[in-house]
């Protein structure tokens, strides 16, 4: 019996100096223990009061459930100096891109008339929705998500993606100063287009999927018709040690599966990861950190994830990039081809050409320029192919969708509150062209605007300080 006890007591010392050891490496036990949560407790409870609820009947009762309206505008009949008319806008950007199955392209992007970004509850800020049947030729803006008229919220990060069985949908993210007494001060709201071959279509009551920026990369759709969701906190960006970059698994049916988080990583930013399936059956993502993009892997389906730092190539220092499995199983990324070397506190931003000289950046010092296109062999281990969309001024921000042609297109941003900028650009692309560097298809183009206010008698001037 004493060596029993000698025994259990050796063996519970044991267990406690491990479980020491693990609780004095974050990164390792994060690897190693990153579970599923209820998603009641990321996303709060999204149920729905009752249609009688005062909650419900705008514009009296108004709460975080209280849901919003997209307005329809630029119709036959309209008056002509409505509020949200492109010539009076000063700043727009972060779009979203995606096409009908009858290749009627849809754009989407926020803005304002008013001021700059302005977190955390984006005052004056709305989402528009524009759309080409030419192509990309020509836009119309043809609705707005603008939650100005409940208690004076605002909209940002809006996104344009389509489901398993090819409906597009559109969230819209919206933000009301409730004084710190609604879960629901953030919420992200989801439409879904009932016909999106029409410039105006009709929409599907609004949808509430929870509490968390939720809308700014496509969801991964799963052979099966399941789907992915990235999420992330932003109320916790720059606060250390918290978890708060996830992913939101739903069923064919909508309902919540699972929700799995990632290991805490102080390097992280605004995450904006966007999950891709490998060639094995195995997740990976990149996600935004202040040097780079770092990546996580998982082969359980999303459950738990495991950090593997920062991606051997530089690119997207801290800021937004884009990945997608296309057809032939090579996988696309969309990114800024701009390293940044720093010596005695000074930052040196460049980029490597295709001899591998290094060249410093000379007219736009910064990390966001150089979009780019890249192509990987190996499931987004080396991106060896690679094509330059646009290196003229400050752009980010991109977002793609395919077209049944093996077309590929590409929104991003420029300028968002440049005199002269602020302008929505989309480029039309194929694999051929990227391997070969340049555009080689007879349908290809680059940088045709879907928007630009000054065009339009819009636009910031000098002495607007936004």
């Amino acid at each position: 019996m004493p060596n029993q006890v000698q025994f259990f007591r050796q063996a519970t010392a044991s267990v406690i100096v491990c479980g020491l050891i693990v609780s004095l490496l974050p990164d390792f036990a994060g690897a190693l223990y990153a579970q599923t949560v209820d998603p009641e407790s990321v996303l709060g409870d999204t149920t729905m009061p009752s249609p009688e609820d005062v909650s419900q009947n705008f514009p009296y009762g108004i709460s975080g459930k209280t849901p919003p309206s997209l307005i329809k505008v630029n119709y036959e009949g309209q008056a002509p100096y409505h509020k949200h008319r492109i010539n009076l806008r000063i700043f727009q950007g972060c779009p979203q891109v995606e096409i009908s199955e009858g290749g009627r392209l849809w754009a989407t992007w926020f803005g304002s008339n008013v001021q700059a970004e302005r977190a955390p509850f984006h005052k004056d800020q709305f989402s528009v929705i524009s759309t080409s049947a030419d192509d990309g030729a020509s836009w119309k803006e043809v609705f707005v998500f603008d939650p100005s008229e409940l208690l004076g919220g605002g909209a940002s990060d809006p996104m344009l993606w389509k489901d398993p069985n090819g409906n597009i949908r559109f969230i819209g993210l919206r933000n009301i100063d409730f004084k710190g007494k609604d879960d629901f001060a953030s919420s992200a709201w989801e439409f879904t287009m009932l016909d999106a071959e029409n410039e105006h279509t009709a929409w599907t009551a609004p949808r509430l999927l929870g509490n968390k920026n939720i809308s700014v990369m496509k969801p991964l759709i799963f052979p099966d018709g399941t789907i992915m969701r990235s999420m992330d906190d932003f109320k916790l960006v720059g606060v250390p040690d918290k978890v708060r970059i996830r992913f939101l698994k739903e069923g064919v049916d909508g309902k919540s599966i699972f929700v799995s988080e990632l290991p805490v990583d102080n390097d992280a930013v605004f995450a904006e990861q966007m999950p891709i399936i490998r060639k094995d059956g195995s997740l990976f993502t990149l996600y935004r950190a202040k040097k780079g993009q770092k990546f996580a892997e998982s082969f359980d389906g999303g459950r738990t994830w495991k950090l593997g730092g920062y991606h051997p190539m530089q690119f997207s220092i801290n800021t937004k990039c884009i990945l997608k499995t296309l057809p032939s199983g090579r996988v696309l990324l969309v990114a800024n081809d701009v390293q940044m070397k720093e010596k005695s506190g000074k930052r040196t931003y460049y980029y490597t050409d295709g001899n591998g000289k290094e060249c410093e950046l000379e007219k736009h010092k910064t990390a966001r320029t150089r979009m780019t296109a890249y192509l990987s062999d190996d499931d987004g281990k080396t991106f060896p192919h690679r094509m330059l969309l646009c290196d003229e001024g400050q752009v980010s921000y991109p977002s793609a969708t395919l077209g049944k042609d093996g077309a590929i297109y590409i929104v991003y941003d420029q300028g968002r509150g440049v005199i002269g900028q602020h302008t929505i650009f989309l480029s039309k692309i194929t694999e051929a062209d990227i391997l070969a560097g340049k555009l080689v298809s007879g349908e290809s183009f680059l940088n045709n605007i879907v928007s630009r206010p000054s065009n339009q008698g819009g636009g910031r001037r000098e002495g607007d300080k936004i």
